[in-house]
């Protein structure tokens, strides 16, 4: 059964339960099995989907939709094996429009700017900023106090470290259909401390190297070294990383 209070500002399930100080706007629904913490702000027509659970002091801004159900299409071949709720640590921020899906863990502190789409079985970690737009699809392992720029397209199961910063319009590109080739879906790891510049493009199976620089609008197709810098189209090894960007 779901209780309706205020008018419609809040419809919420009779199994599911809020902390203290919460505080919601209009045309809230929140489905059955949700925790709730403390202090924890929603504003207009946010969607918040069942098995959710949500720390203290949290924001979801206006248009979000939160524990989305996965929904897969006919002509996929990944098999449906997300059963884990989502859980949403302290302090956390979700900003307008964005759509998270289920069984994926956001550390606490974690920064998510308007219109972004996370996919099931995802890892934010702590203090960590994801921008503008930016698309992360499924099982990405992401740790903490990174840095995703706007507009980025973070495919399937890459993982990327701590302390990294990928700059805006930034695309990994892996798929099992890229460009036709063999391996098209191997995966992307971006090592600690790694700078990816602003529409930088890296291809399947590529490993970018702790405290390692892709310039902006590269092409990798090739590991990037630890410490090394890479540009061009397709890219290629210059220097050594200034020191002064180097992060011990």
């Amino acid at each position: 059964m779901y209780s309706q209070l205020m008018e419609l500002k809040l419809i919420l399930h009779e199994t599911s339960n809020y902390g203290e100080n919460f505080m919601y706007g209009n045309n809230v629904l929140v489905y059955e099995n949700v925790s709730i913490g403390k202090n924890v702000s929603v504003s207009n027509n946010v969607i918040i989907y069942p098995n959710t659970k949500i720390g203290d002091n949290v924001i979801i801004l206006d248009n979000c939709v939160v524990g989305k159900p996965l929904l897969q299409g006919k002509n996929t071949s990944r098999k449906q094996t997300t059963t884990e709720p989502l859980i949403i640590e302290d302090n956390v921020i979700i900003s307008t429009g964005s759509i998270i899906y289920t069984s994926s863990h956001y550390g606490k502190n974690v920064f998510i700017a308007d219109m972004v789409n996370i996919r099931e079985n995802c890892v934010i970690g702590q203090d960590s900023t994801i921008g503008k737009a930016v698309s992360i699809e499924y099982d990405v392992k992401i740790g903490h106090h990174s840095r995703v720029l706007d507009c980025s397209q973070i495919t399937e199961h890459t993982t990327i470290g701590n302390y990294v910063f990928i700059g805006p319009d930034v695309s990994l590109c892996v798929d099992p259909t890229f460009g036709r080739l063999p391996h098209g879906d191997r995966p992307v790891i971006v090592k600690d401390k790694a700078l990816i510049g602003a529409n930088a493009t890296i291809g399947p199976g590529v490993t970018i190297g702790e405290n390692a620089l892709v310039a902006m609008g590269a092409t990798v197709f090739k590991n990037i070294p630890d410490r090394k810098v890479a540009m061009g189209n397709p890219a290629k090894i210059y220097w050594d990383v200034a020191k002064n960007l180097i992060l011990d």
